[in-house]
């Protein structure tokens, strides 16, 4: 890379960062070139169109450079089952969107844009990751699998996972947010018939979020979204 690829590479990852702020914050609607160049002391042709030719198109590449974090996250996983992984990824990623605006801005477009009719490249299902990793968990563990309450599960297991750190009490403090999650996830687990789930919960830690960013090659899922994590 010469620099002024570099400069380029650098310059769009600012715009990103600052961009995630921006959506995290007021949405995608709400959110404009002219905001995010403001928030970053810069002239809006700063960011110009010959790096994003759309508002849609930045607020993909927010959304997808948080999905390569938790490609990375998913790939750094080393548990000794499934359900001690899954827990893990989700105090991580719970981490992630308290201190990174990247991950609080995708967060929120992630369920704002469907909604608005505008389309999301996936890189990472993040639904097919957890629902997998559960799945696995009741086979090991014997249990037969309690659909169509395992699709509920996940979507209240991750609704609560991302919505519990906007939502504490103003009273908490915010390193309170891994121990309200616990306090969630435990009922949430034992109700799918799960065992040894309060040991599991308690013990798990998060990762560091000293990771790289990889760009793997894509493969289908289980809903077409991202690549296939067993």
């Amino acid at each position: 890379m010469d620099r002024r690829q570099a400069a380029v590479a650098r310059a769009r990852r600012e715009i990103v960062e600052a961009a995630g702020a921006q959506f995290a914050a007021y949405g995608y609607e709400a959110t404009s070139f002219s905001r995010v160049a403001e928030a970053m002391g810069r002239p809006k042709s700063a960011i110009g169109y010959h790096l994003f030719a759309s508002k849609e198109a930045l607020a993909n590449a927010v959304v997808d450079e948080q999905e390569r974090r938790w490609l990375r996250i998913a790939a750094a996983l080393d548990g000794p089952g499934a359900l001690p992984e899954l827990v893990v990824f989700l105090l991580t990623a719970a981490r992630e969107v308290e201190v990174r605006p990247v991950a609080a801005g995708a967060v929120r477009l992630r369920q704002e844009m469907p909604r608005l009719g505008l389309a999301i490249a996936p890189r990472f299902d993040v639904e097919d990751f957890v629902h997998r990793r559960l799945r696995t968990e009741l086979v090991m563990q014997g249990v037969p699998e309690p659909e169509p309450d395992l699709d509920a599960a996940v979507d209240v297991l991750l609704g609560a996972t991302l919505g519990v750190l906007s939502i504490g009490s103003t009273r908490a403090p915010r390193d309170d947010a891994a121990d309200r999650l616990r306090r969630l996830w435990v009922p949430l687990l034992a109700h799918l018939g799960l065992e040894g789930v309060e040991a599991v919960v308690r013990d798990a830690r998060p990762l560091g979020l000293d990771l790289e960013v990889v760009d793997p090659a894509p493969a289908a899922s289980r809903t077409g979204w991202g690549p296939v994590l067993a």
